[in-house]
């Protein structure tokens, strides 16, 4: 196996690690996060595929998954973009 696939191998590992604890134990967002998601995604108006479609690319970071938004939609919209995005790579 060459380095780079052993580099590889372990990303997946990693990714797939971080997910399971992402999904079982996400913490509250503050409400000041909260206040900033609900304004900079178009959650109401936009599915995650398509909205991950038109800005994926420039998503290199994309955090706003890490945490547990009070508003269910924001929360379950936000979840499935940041799933979208990790299945791109």
């Amino acid at each position: 196996m060459s380095r780079r696939e052993r580099l590889a191998v372990l990303t997946d590992r990693w990714r797939i690690r971080r997910n399971d604890r992402r999904a079982a134990d996400r913490p509250p967002a503050d409400p000041a996060r909260e206040a900033l998601a609900a304004s900079a995604f178009p959650f109401r108006s936009q599915s995650p595929a398509a909205y991950v479609a038109d800005h994926g690319q420039d998503m290199i970071g994309f955090t706003y998954d890490d945490e547990r938004y009070a508003d269910p939609e924001l929360d379950a919209w936000l979840v499935e973009v940041g799933r979208l995005l990790r299945a791109r790579r």
